[in-house]
């Protein structure tokens, strides 16, 4: 069952999010819910490179310009983050507010920021999750340098 901890990220989670250690978590995805234009759900994924908390109640995403998720977003400016790991689960529920239609250097990409409303945890002490989502992105040049260029974008450095 989940327990509401406020409208703050937990330190721990600040941390995991503020895009400092953002190597560590190469591979790890963010599970993101909007809702569409006819009430289902809409899951999709970033990863840490696209997500940087900027305050303890605000996160920054980057987020494919044309995307589904994104339509939603501007359309109902509500969002849910799924952040799952070994040992840690939080639902973060949020108002998201587009800030760039198209970010500079990576102009298919939006900025949007998010308000955070209620943060979540889940974990229970029977049941303890033993892994995130994750994914393998191949290790080439064009693709590391397009990634780091989204992460440098959402951090907002030049």
């Amino acid at each position: 069952m989940s327990q509401l901890l406020g409208k703050e990220l937990t330190e721990e989670l600040f941390n995991r999010l503020n895009g400092e250690d953002v190597t560590s978590k190469t591979g790890k995805a963010i599970v993101l819910v909007t809702v569409d234009d006819k009430g289902w759900a809409h899951p999709a994924m970033l990863s840490y490179y696209e997500v940087v908390a900027k305050s303890r109640s605000r996160i920054d995403l980057a987020i494919a310009r044309t995307s589904t998720t994104a339509k939603n977003l501007r359309r109902t400016g509500k969002i849910t983050l799924l952040i799952t790991d070994r040992g840690l689960n939080y639902y973060l529920k949020g108002t998201a507010r587009e800030i760039q239609e198209s970010m500079s250097e990576v102009p298919f990409m939006s900025l949007f920021g998010v308000e955070i409303e209620q943060l979540l945890e889940d974990q229970e002490s029977d049941a303890p999750i033993t892994s995130g989502v994750t994914f393998n992105r191949p290790q080439k040049k064009q693709i590391l340098e397009l990634v780091e260029k989204v992460f440098q974008g959402v951090r907002g450095e030049p």
